[in-house]
């Protein structure tokens, strides 16, 4: 069989389109599914720190946290958005996240007593409470195909209007 010949052109040829497209294939990863956060002029959309494509399947938990912390430390950071007491605050998630259902959480108290179906939520800060200096975090945990699985999460900071 000589290069030259047309039998061993198409065979590479073939050879060659099968491995780029298997490269492709292979290559191609879906995003995670995005939250959007909003209060007042500020707007924040991102993506899942930790998420799994399948609602059978959990994420660890300490996992995603530690992967918080890493990325906070490696100079990345946590998403902020700008609240006065009194403010409106909107949360908007993708129906793939809705589809199981999610519970927003500020600091560690949710606000909801079960998981959220519906793609959009909005809560109304405390008057009577100040936002401290530091923030107060704002996680969002999506559920599996359990209540009791963690599928995804994303985690925003609240911090005082300028």
């Amino acid at each position: 069989m000589t290069l030259g010949s047309r039998p061993a052109t198409r065979l590479l040829l073939t050879a060659g389109a099968a491995s780029v497209l298997l490269l492709a294939v292979t290559g191609c990863e879906k995003p995670n599914p995005g939250v959007s956060v909003w209060s007042g002029t500020t707007s924040q959309h991102t993506q899942a720190l930790c998420w799994s494509a399948d609602a059978t399947q959990s994420v660890e938990a300490a996992g995603c946290a530690r992967d918080v912390i890493t990325k906070a430390r490696e100079g990345g950071q946590i998403p902020e958005i700008s609240v006065i007491p009194g403010d409106t605050i909107g949360i908007s998630v993708d129906p793939k996240v809705a589809a199981n259902g999610w519970i927003p959480e500020v600091g560690s108290e949710p606000l909801a007593t079960a998981p959220i179906t519906s793609t959009y939520f909005r809560f109304t800060f405390p008057d009577l409470q100040s936002v401290p200096a530091e923030g107060l975090e704002l996680r969002v945990l999506a559920s599996g195909e359990s209540n009791n699985d963690l599928r995804g999460l994303w985690v925003y900071r609240l911090v005082p209007a300028p």
